[in-house]
């Protein structure tokens, strides 16, 4: 049965294979953006699926694995790829890495994701350090739960490190920005007018997952980081056709990039 619902007996399984000892930092991979850099040093994989209750990835770019090593001296959980609220799992079950990495006693979580660039300064390759959010597809991943509490997001995700981080990247040419990420439910993508709205609230980019399981993550008490890759201009922003194909694409040829970011922010993250 597929239920990405209790997470007891896969936490236990997990820290059976760690030998019970939890990595400090939990990483999320988005779309094209899963693979382990090369400095690290890799001492489990596994597939998602032979954990209890979690099913095989289905969606192209997330691969629905696992893997744990040591970066630059710290302990990670690497989760390559996720699941989304658009095939058809509820707004609590796509938390469902989230909710592992807390159970098994995670305390920092890195959220990322393609997302479509509303802001005109951000170009696709660039990444967006995620500053705040805007949900505005009417579900919250706490409605009805028994865990549900009246969680204060007013300092939800940890970016003190972003000046830092922006001063060590600009010599190796990254481009990084700091900005609004708004959660939009797809599949499909965005119209023109969506967009255009978003932008007056204040979105500078959008992207279909991270929220609910950044929303998860402070209810868990969890230090929560997200991170961006402009993977296409959002609708109207751009002349192409949209396609999760270029997606993946920007994303293959974002990683070298991702990684350079991702090391830097396990050095920087205290």
């Amino acid at each position: 049965m597929i239920c990405l619902d209790d997470m007891g007996a896969a936490a236990q399984l997990l820290l059976s294979h760690l030998n019970n000892k939890p990595p400090e930092i939990a990483v999320v991979f988005g779309s094209g953006l899963a693979g382990n850099p090369s400095a690290m040093q890799v001492d489990l994989t596994l597939s998602l699926s032979q954990l209890p209750g979690f099913p095989e990835a289905a969606v192209s770019g997330h691969d629905a694995a696992i893997s744990v090593g040591t970066l630059h001296g710290r302990r990670v959980l690497f989760f390559h790829g996720r699941y989304h609220f658009y095939e058809g799992y509820s707004a609590w079950q796509v938390t469902a890495q989230v909710r592992l990495a807390a159970a098994i006693g995670c305390s920092k979580i890195l959220l990322t994701n393609a997302a479509g660039g509303i802001n005109s300064s951000m170009a696709t390759g660039d990444f967006m350090l995620v500053s705040d959010h805007l949900n505005l597809t009417g579900h919250n991943p706490l409605r009805g739960r028994s865990e549900r509490q009246f969680v204060d997001l007013s300092n939800l995700y940890c970016n003190h490190y972003y000046q830092k981080l922006c001063d060590e990247l600009a010599p190796l040419s990254v481009r990084l920005h700091a900005g609004v990420l708004a959660w939009m439910p797809g599949p499909s993508y965005e119209s023109p007018a969506e967009i255009n709205f978003l932008q007056r609230a204040g979105a500078d980019a959008v992207s279909m997952s991270t929220i609910p399981e950044a929303i998860v993550a402070c209810l868990y008490n969890m230090d929560v980081s997200a991170l961006s890759l402009i993977a296409n201009p959002a609708a109207g922003r751009g002349t192409k056709k949209l396609d999760h194909k270029d997606v993946l694409t920007t994303g293959s040829v974002s990683l070298k990039s991702f990684h350079l970011i991702l090391e830097r922010i396990l050095l920087l993250w205290s």
